[in-house]
């Protein structure tokens, strides 16, 4: 199909919702933005306040100029390099909504394989201690605690961005689950003196390199990407102080970078000797999340 022509575009209350989606995407486009078309239909559907279904029922009513307006304005700032989500303030992950902004790490469908994976490690144990370490807007406590209804985990969510544990706290409040989920200010387990059974990671593990190739990121918290040179110092940081507060049948999930799947396997084996080491590749195909399991055999499900 066809843009719509200059003079079309020059008067904004003549465009319909399809002409808007086709415009947008169109700058998206021509900026080489790789989700162009999904990018200009979330904006206009946040404008709009209209589900998915809702939008396209509506692909041939025409835009007031209040709307049309807004979506610009919308348009111009994701040019510039802002995320959808920051744009709209939400992101869903695992089925949930959840608020996000500037200081906070956007979540990504790959990080759900975290989720995922705890859930079939938590499945018949009576209770267990949880810590997703470096929480960011609580996205994997929260919705490990949502999908757990029986709350019989102490779920712990540590982070130690004062921003970042802003948006984990609101997230909280509206998901109901203040009383499932523990937020703590620290960094990675130095504030944690108990044994832990379990700990999630969804620590930074970019190169610079990799942050300055992807002006989409550019807008996040790039405390949040890049860990040195490498990407993995607070990977290693945390698998250094793994030996002092995991329990004897405990487990540890770490999200990666494919690239460095060689290298955390090899840390993780250093850092806890004797432990179970496995690899799981995320829906694309990558290897995503490194896995190290203590105690019998038996226990996992």
């Amino acid at each position: 199909m066809q843009r719509p022509d200059q003079s079309e575009q020059s008067q904004p209350e003549s465009l319909t919702v399809a002409d808007a989606i086709r415009v947008a995407a169109g700058r998206f486009a021509d900026a080489g933005v790789t989700t162009a078309r999904l990018d200009a239909e979330v904006l206009l559907r946040h404008v709009l306040e209209l589900d998915r279904t809702q939008l396209f029922v509506q692909l041939r009513e025409r835009l007031s100029t209040e709307d049309l307006t807004r979506l610009n304005a919308l348009v111009e700032r994701r040019l510039g390099g802002e995320p959808v989500a920051y744009l709209t303030g939400r992101r869903e992950f695992m089925g949930l909504s959840f608020a996000v902004g500037p200081g906070v790490l956007v979540p990504r469908p790959e990080t759900e394989l975290l989720v995922e994976w705890a859930l079939s490690w938590l499945k018949g144990r009576p209770s267990a201690r949880v810590v997703d370490v470096g929480t960011g807007s609580g996205a994997i406590a929260l919705s490990l605690a949502a999908m757990r209804p029986q709350r019989r985990e102490l779920i712990i969510g540590a982070e130690v961005s004062e921003a970042a544990l802003r948006y984990a706290a609101e997230n909280r409040r509206r998901l109901g689950l203040a009383d499932a989920v523990h937020l703590v200010r620290g960094d990675l387990l130095t504030w944690f003196k108990a044994p832990v059974d379990l700990v999630l990671a969804n620590l930074p593990y970019l190169r610079p390199e990799q942050l300055a190739s992807n002006p989409d990121l550019r807008a996040e918290p790039a405390n949040a990407l890049v860990s040195g040179a490498d990407g993995l110092d607070e990977v290693r940081r945390l698998l250094a102080d793994l030996p002092r507060v995991l329990a004897t049948d405990g487990a540890v999930a770490l999200e990666i970078d494919p690239s460095q799947v060689e290298t955390v396997r090899a840390q993780v084996r250093t850092a806890l000797p004797g432990a179970r080491v496995d690899v799981h590749p995320d829906l694309a195909g990558w290897d995503r999340v490194v896995v190290a399991e203590l105690g019998p055999v038996g226990l996992t499900t």
